[in-house]
């Protein structure tokens, strides 16, 4: 079955692709531009072919771990499913008075592969579909949904959308190292802390990175506090405050005397630490003329420089500040932007005080803007869209939807897993998603269903590893507590400890390389996208699919590429898992009759079973074709709408 052994036939493939669905590229391609794509692929394939077989996959060999989630409480399910119903009803009335009415129901199919990209960012196993398509349970659904928030990908699926909003790095540069930042977003996931305290702990959090991982928020805008607080108000208040940075907002009303006076909360932040000491050590230790020991020494250094602190400086307007309510250079007294001003009596440090109020009940935009995040996440369009551009002109669609989830989210105390248990609940979720027109994205959206989306590149990547790997989900990235201990500095360091720390540096990029070698499968590394390197290099399946670089807040994409369409026909991602050793592959070939085969196939991929037109179609390609004959249907079902698209 393996793509690189086997002849298959174009036109099989492409017999089975029109009838089951679609080629799966988003944006419509020209037919000159779907020729060129196909005498590509035709080339590459025979390239391919003249190739030696590749090895069994060598995942067997890799270490796994065992990762526990917070599970979600059972005895808080009646009040979940009552409040589930409450929102069906607001949605009902409000379509009923738009003259519209919600989907139909969709079925335990499509509900199921929703469900498991939804929730844990992949499609499920073979297993998986097999068990719940099976069950004659009358509460299967919401039983699948607590079961799916209790497991691994929760956490790691919630991670990636995080990650993007939250612009997480390992490496913003070569002297900032912030992955224990990412690694404590993760682990609080797993943990189900409340959004709440993690934004808190974001904002008040003080020393180094591997010191105090949540500092990282801070040092991820090392040296640019005015931008730090920027992106604050955008992503935790949802409002976009930046413009007044330099000047009065043009479109909304925010002054730069209000910019100022709010960043005054934080103006004794600093994210860089200089040692006299340090400086001393560093200077001695770079006499050698060895030049990486130079390179790595100065490296070391700066790292250790990288921390979070509050002095106690205050903030003053700029030099050329030009309006008449204050003057240049004055200092600035702090001051909310809306809400209620927080108590500033000595007990708390001006940055806990802003915290406070920031992510307080009665901040009039905390719980709003998180609730209509998760609203987005479940179906697709906030109740306000954008979720990050409120100003005081907009309203949200459903006023007394919205309402409703803010309340909600307050008596949860932010518990975010609780409230997408709830949302997932909804009958208005488990209907028939509708396509949203592209051409005119400032419609309103009625909300008949969940919007149809194309998976996110993160999901398409996990999806395919799920079709090739045994719980991918047991697959964790190297821990670098190792790399942390390595680069920590004592307080007294000396040259001589600033020479020998840099062996210790290699050994560790040795050991995590020697990790990665078990996970490799032509020199990529087989581990879902939350244990992969934040971000990706460019060239790499996810970056391809839309992975953000990580520079700008939410800047990842689902639009579709040739290259793209190239990668799915023809590229290392879909092969390996036609390799021996694919968890597909031994699946497939340990049914006994070729009926169970076809299913099997089906049941994989797109998570249903065939129709009759498309069973007796893949029978006659198997046939004729034999073994490489399953490679053609496999082939076929990952390069159509059906599989890339979330119905």
């Amino acid at each position: 079955m393996n793509r690189t052994r086997c002849c298959f036939s174009l036109l099989s493939v492409f017999l089975l692709a029109l009838l089951f669905v679609q080629p799966a590229v988003l944006n419509a391609q020209t037919a000159k531009q779907r020729a060129k794509a196909l005498n590509a692929a035709r080339k590459k394939a025979a390239a391919e072919k003249a190739k030696p077989p590749k090895i069994v996959l060598p995942i067997d060999k890799a270490p796994r771990t065992q990762v526990t989630v917070a599970p979600v409480d059972p005895a808080r399910k009646h009040r979940m499913k009552t409040v589930a119903l409450q929102i069906d009803q607001i949605v009902v009335e409000h379509l009923r008075s738009k003259g519209a009415r919600a989907n139909p129901p969709v079925s335990d199919e499509v509900f199921l592969r929703r469900i498991y990209l939804d929730i844990t960012g992949t499609i499920p196993t073979l297993e998986q579909a097999e068990a719940f398509l099976k069950s004659t349970a009358p509460d299967k659904r919401s039983a699948l949904i607590d079961e799916l928030l209790n497991s691994p990908g929760y956490a790691s699926h919630h991670y990636n959308y995080w990650a993007d909003v939250l612009r997480i790095v390992d490496k913003p540069d070569g002297n900032n190292y912030l992955r224990p930042y990412g690694e404590w977003i993760k682990q609080s996931l797993r943990d189900n802390t409340h959004w709440n305290v993690m934004v808190r702990e974001m904002l008040t959090a003080e020393g180094k990175v591997w010191e105090n991982p949540a500092a990282g928020y801070k040092l991820r805008d090392d040296g640019m506090p005015l931008d730090n607080l920027n992106n604050t108000i955008r992503i935790f208040l949802g409002t976009r405050i930046g413009c007044a940075q330099c000047h009065d907002h043009p479109f909304d009303r925010w002054t730069q005397r209000e910019f100022y006076e709010l960043a005054a909360f934080e103006g004794g932040v600093r994210t860089r630490k200089y040692d006299r000491e340090l400086t001393m050590a560093q200077k001695q230790a770079t006499q050698s003329s060895d030049r990486r020991l130079i390179g790595q020494v100065n490296r070391l250094v700066n790292l250790n420089r990288k921390e979070v602190i509050e002095t106690e400086a205050k903030l003053r307007f700029p030099h050329d500040y030009a309006y008449d309510d204050a003057k240049p250079k004055q200092l600035v007294e702090p001051n909310v932007i809306f809400g209620s001003m927080p108590r500033m009596d000595g007990n708390s440090t001006r940055r806990e005080a802003f915290a406070a109020w920031l992510t307080a009940n009665d901040n009039p935009r905390f719980a709003l803007t998180i609730a209509n995040r998760m609203w987005q996440r479940v179906i697709g369009v906030g109740l306000i869209d954008p979720v990050d551009d409120i100003t005081e002109d907009t309203f949200p669609s459903i006023p007394k939807l919205m309402d409703l989830l803010v309340s909600e989210m307050k008596r949860l105390d932010y518990d975010l897993k609780e409230f997408l248990r709830m949302l997932y609940n909804t009958h208005i979720y488990q209907r028939q998603a509708t396509a949203v027109d592209p051409e005119d994205p400032t419609a309103e959206y009625l909300v008949t269903g969940p919007v149809m989306r194309r998976m996110s590149a993160e999901q398409v990547w996990d999806s395919m590893l799920t079709l090739t790997l045994e719980d991918p989900d047991s697959l964790i990235r190297h821990n670098d507590e190792s790399y942390c201990d390595a680069i920590a500095l004592p307080p007294a360091v000396t040259a001589a400890q600033l020479v020998s720390t840099y062996p210790r540096m290699i050994e560790y990029s040795r050991e995590e390389r020697a990790t990665d070698r078990m996970m490799e499968y032509k020199r990529i590394v087989l581990r879902r996208a939350s244990e992969l390197p934040q971000p990706v290099p460019a060239d790499h399946f996810l970056r391809q699919f839309g992975q953000s670089d990580r520079n700008i807040i939410g800047n990842n994409s689902t639009e579709g590429t040739v290259p793209q369409l190239l990668t799915m026909f023809n590229g290392p991602v879909t092969h390996m898992m036609l390799e021996p050793g694919s968890l597909l592959v031994d699946k497939v070939t340990s049914r006994d009759s070729l009926n169970d085969r076809i299913e099997t196939i089906f049941l994989s991929i797109l998570s249903r079973y065939p129709t009759e037109d498309q069973s007796r179609l893949a029978k006659q390609i198997v046939v004729e074709y034999k073994i490489p004959g399953y490679g053609d249907i496999i082939w076929s079902l990952l390069n159509t709408r059906e599989f890339v698209f979330i119905q």
